[in-house]
């Protein structure tokens, strides 16, 4: 506990000294105790610099820990408890555990996930390096409405990448985010309902942040933020922005999913594509037309039939006429 109190105070103090003999006394232990907890901290990665002084942190690592996560967080509910793990098996796994009696907006992190997966129980590669996290949202709708969660998210985290980054993301249906036409991004939402009622929604957001491009499955057809920009990114800012953008969607979401649905439209880079579409009852191709009301997507068959897919696959074809570096 020590630790993570000196912690917080060297990281709002970045860049300044900070003396041992002032934080002995606002931690009632004795300097020598200061310095074991220093010693710690700089076995988990932080540059502190030591002299006559005190103490003074020189940067911030990339490490998800629960100050860096909220340090500069504007919030209101998203992320008011935080729990960041080293190794889990999927932070929504973890998440679905605590749920019934989490307080809403409450977060799981973890650094890596053994057995992180996607859609339809699809395994998803979660190293250190990357962003896993999922969010527990309690918003007073029922579950036929479980979908404009999903929705909301998509937009957040698109949000928080080209907020903080300057990416240009599109959003696939249902739920990847794509920078050109690799997947950057991944959303997973489960809930928790009885009859009527929505009791939680888990929403497992997952984000290739610090990958190397060339260690993903090339049949992923992924990308990472680290390869987009050439650099790495502080991994705890982007927690903190996709939080804020989370808090913000859900708010939005509540006062008018219309407008919400419109900006997924914008981003989308499925409406107006040539598509095919596979379900448990087969497949088809046909263009993609229209998020409809209640999340499914219009896709105008090739025969010229409409139909709403509410579950399925969407792999994005090349339009006619398209040149051959333009689509997947």
């Amino acid at each position: 506990m020590r630790r993570k109190e000196i912690r917080k105070v060297l990281i709002e103090s970045l860049g300044d000294w900070t003396s041992g003999e002032t934080l002995a006394k606002s931690l009632d232990i004795s300097r020598a105790a200061v310095w074991k907890q220093v010693q710690s901290l700089r076995a988990e990665g932080y540059d502190i610099e030591a002299s006559k002084r005190g103490y003074r942190l020189r940067s911030v690592p990339d490490l998800l820990s629960e100050d860096l996560v909220r340090s500069g967080l504007e919030t209101k509910f998203v992320g008011r408890t935080i729990f960041i793990h080293s190794s889990v098996t999927s932070t929504n796994a973890e998440a679905k555990r605590i749920a019934p009696s989490a307080e809403d907006g409450t977060v799981v992190i973890s650094e890596v996930q053994t057995a992180g997966r996607g859609r339809m129980e699809r395994p998803w590669l979660s190293p250190r390096g990357g962003l896993w996290m999922s969010i527990i949202l309690k918003p007073k709708i029922p579950p036929a409405l479980a979908f404009s969660v999903n929705i909301a998210a998509s937009v957040a985290a698109a949000r928080a990448l080209e907020g903080l980054y300057g990416l240009k993301v599109r959003i696939k249906w249902p739920n990847d985010l794509l920078v050109g036409e690799r997947k950057i991004c991944g959303i997973l939402t489960e809930i928790g309902a009885e009859m009527d009622l929505l009791e939680y929604a888990v929403v497992g957001i997952g984000i290739n942040a610090n990958l190397d491009r060339d260690l993903l499955p090339e049949e992923w057809e992924a990308t990472s933020i680290s390869a987009e920009l050439g650099r790495d990114v502080f991994r705890a800012e982007l927690a903190g922005r996709v939080l804020e953008e989370v808090e913000r969607a859900s708010e939005e979401m509540a006062e008018s999913f219309d407008r919400l649905r419109k900006d997924w439209s914008l981003r989308s880079g499925t409406l107006g594509r040539r598509v095919r579409i596979i379900t448990r009852s087969g497949e088809f191709e046909g263009v993609a037309e229209a998020l409809e009301d209640d999340g499914s997507l219009l896709v105008r068959r090739d025969d010229g039939a409409p139909e709403r897919v509410i579950a399925g696959d969407c792999v994005h074809l090349r339009a006619a006429g398209e040149e051959a570096n333009g689509g997947a």
